[in-house]
């Protein structure tokens, strides 16, 4: 369950980092193209692999 807790704490931050980076841009085109970004890092499902985390939010 500790896994599971960990996993969910990782890709919290990895959206809270998306979404802060998009509140920062002003095209609605850039936010768009982080968006797709993120969505194709993350997968289609939580049992995809995920290349890399970053570690700390930019």
């Amino acid at each position: 369950m500790n896994e599971d807790k960990q996993l969910k704490g990782i890709l919290q931050m990895a959206v809270n980092n998306a979404v802060s980076r998009m509140q920062i841009l002003r095209k609605p085109a850039d936010r768009r193209c982080l968006f797709n970004e993120y969505k194709e890092w993350l997968g289609e499902s939580i049992d995809d692999e995920v290349l890399a985390i970053p570690s700390e939010i930019i």
